[in-house]
This record gives structure tokens, sequence and C-alpha cells, in this order.
């Protein structure tokens, strides 16, 4: 059974959702080819397309990091536009240079199915479809609707086989774009299959080195630095809660050293233990009591499996504003809508019990621990 996954390095939620299928698939049948490609970085290194990888890559993250209210702006516009207008302006800059090597990729490898985890990918191979390429035909396609919310475009894509999705939320929306219900299945965002593991609290605090019996606020930053982390830890120090900080800051080496200069000044008052770049991300959410941060679909995914609670930081791009609104009118995450008046969104948190255990029973309705075992099954058996 061949399998080919079209990926897009947009962030790292789309390759994270891709290895999360592909090693699920890999550990389970021994009888399978999986071949990943990236649309843009991929294949041949053409002017155009180079400047799709540009644009999806450097020009999104520089674009959401120094003008997140325009990018916003723009993405909101593009929620509600004419579905029946042609998207001139999408198909030249992104589906046009991408198509002919996936043509060709499809033609040479002849899959027996696809996991397209960006909408991009999806584009394509409903393109391909009705344009007649038989390979594309025969193959069973699955795309992803990969947040609480359904992306810009989403209505190029109908012609997959299937498209999963988070929750039964959206099938008004993805009728209303044209698809047939029944090709949807819900079945989650696939995660890292060790996101679903129990480890005891104590146990993945000790682990990692920081107290055992210590209320544990976890941070995220990731290596592009959204929002003002360092700020938001000082502005924790006004908790009266007591509790211990594990910040997370990725391959964001300019925030580390920021956090590793405050505390060595005493700047900051409770207990913060500072990462860089981890593998044991999982054991981390174990041992914490909640997470700050972005909430991209994934990270939601993630959090939710390991039935940790979020606070979402303030500058929430794209899709992450969505998945914020859609969580909090569910009773499931908190928002930092003021960076000044954190410590009093986590205070609360802590303190209000009743709130807490609502948090616990909203997740284990939203969360999909199964995620890439389904997803992977569908692709390798279909019904």
């Amino acid at each position: 059974m061949k399998l080919l996954v079209l990926t897009v390095s947009a962030g790292e939620g789309h390759n994270s959702m891709s290895r999360a299928i592909t090693n699920y698939l890999k550990d389970t049948y021994s009888d399978i080819e999986i071949k990943q490609v990236d649309l843009f970085k991929d294949g041949d290194k053409s002017k155009k397309k180079k400047k799709a990888n540009w644009m999806v890559n450097d020009g999104y993250f520089s674009l959401v990091k120094h003008a997140i209210g325009l990018a916003n702006g723009v993405f909101e516009k593009l929620k509600v536009r004419d579905i029946h207008k042609p998207a001139t302006t999408l198909r030249k800059n992104f589906i046009t240079p991408a198509r002919p090597y996936i043509e060709e990729i499809v033609n040479e490898f002849k899959p027996d199915a696809v996991f397209c985890a960006h909408t991009f990918a999806g584009i394509i191979m409903t393109d391909l479809r009705n344009d007649g390429n038989e390979n594309a035909k025969r193959a069973r396609v699955v795309t992803i609707v990969s947040d609480y919310d359904v992306a810009p475009y989403t209505e190029l894509l109908t012609g997959v086989d299937y498209v999963i999705t988070p929750a039964s939320d959206f099938d008004s929306v993805l009728i209303d774009k044209g698809f047939d219900i029944n090709k949807r299945r819900i079945l989650g965002i696939p995660v890292q299959t060790k996101f679903s593991k129990v480890i005891d609290k104590k146990e993945a605090r000790k682990e990692i080195g920081i107290d055992e019996n210590k209320k544990t606020v976890m941070m995220m930053s990731g290596g592009v630095g959204f929002g003002n982390i360092a700020k938001l830890v000082l502005n924790l120090n006004k908790c009266e809660s007591d509790f211990q900080i594990v910040c997370v800051c990725g391959r964001n080496e300019k925030l580390k050293k920021e956090l590793e200069t405050l505390k060595a000044k005493g700047k900051i008052k409770k207990d913060i233990y500072i990462f860089g770049f981890v593998n044991n991300v999982d054991v981390i959410m174990s041992a914490s009591d909640v997470l700050i941060g972005k909430i991209g679909g994934v990270a939601i995914a993630e959090a939710f499996n390991k039935f940790l609670p979020l606070i979402a930081n303030k500058k929430l791009p794209f899709q992450e504003y969505d998945n914020m609104l859609y969580l909090r009118e569910r009773n499931a995450c908190e928002y930092i809508s003021n960076e000044n008046k954190a410590y009093q969104v986590v205070d609360k948190f802590f303190k209000d019990k009743e709130k807490y255990d609502l948090m616990q029973i909203q997740i284990a309705k939203i969360r999909k621990p199964n995620a890439s075992k389904d997803i992977g099954d569908l692709l390798y058996k279909g019904e």
C-alpha cells in the first residue's frame, strides 16, 4: 500500500500531524510505503515556487509577528469571501507553482491513498481529479480541518473522498461550502500517541527536575516569538497563588536568554525552570496544571489528550483566535485579553475549583485521543 502525504511547513502543525499519522502507520502495518512531500520546499526551485515558500513561511511569520492586526483583518475578510468567485490570487501565488511537481509525484508514485495536511494540498488533488488525472482519481484522498474553525478556500477542495473534522459543529459550514456531509468523519486532530499516555503528575515533575509537590504553570513560546512572554512571566509575580513556572522557549534563543537574565537578577519571584528546544513536551504537560500560550489545533489536541487546561495568550494569529473563541464558548479554556492583568486570570484559575472541574468535563468531551489511529486506519483501509 502506497501513501502520499502532502504538507506545508507554515508553522509546524501540518508537519506534526503528518508525522503522527505516518508513525502510527509504520508501527502498525508492515506493507506500507510512505512518501511525504512539502508543496513548496521539495522538488523544483523555480522563482514562483521560492516566492510561494517565502510567503507561507517567512512572510507569514513576519506578518503575524509585526502586524498581527493587519494579518487577522485580512483573514477575517477571506472567511466571508464569495465562494463562487474564482480564487485567482490564491491560484496564481500558491496552487499554480506547486501543482506541476505534485502532479509529477502522483503520476510516478501512483499512491493508493493521499493525506492532505493543508488546504492547498486538497485543492491540488481536487484540481487533478477534476482535470481527469487517473492516478489522482484512483487514490483515496483524505483532507483535514486542523483547527476549531473551517479555513478560507475550503470550498475548493470538495473533490476529496473524506474530510476529517474535530467536531460536528462545523457540518453546516462544510455543507455551505459544497461538501457532501457523508464524506465528513469526526476523528479529531492527530498528534503523537505519547500525548495520550497517562503519566503520574509527581513522577513527571520528578523526571524533568522540578518540585514534585508544587502546582505548575507551563508556558510555551515556540521559535517565532509571538506575544511578550517575558512580560507575562513578570506579571505573574503578582499572583497570590503558589506555583512554579516551566517555560519552554523552543528555538527562541532570545527569549531564553532574556528569561535567564531576569531570573539571575531576581526579577522573577516565582520558581521558574527555563528550557529551550525539548523532545519531552508530553512529560512537561503531564507535570503541569495549566498551559499558557498559543493554541493552534495541534497544541490543543496535545494538551487535551493530557487533560491539561489551557489559558490562551494575547495576540493570537488567524485561526488560533477562532480556536480560543470556540473553546471559551464551551468553558474549555481561559483567555488573557490584557497581559497586565494576566495574574488575575491565573489566580482565578487556581482558586475556582468549580470552574476547573467544568473545564475538565468539557475537555473530556472535545478530546480525540485516538485521532492518529483512526485517521491512519481510514487511509489504509477506507471504510
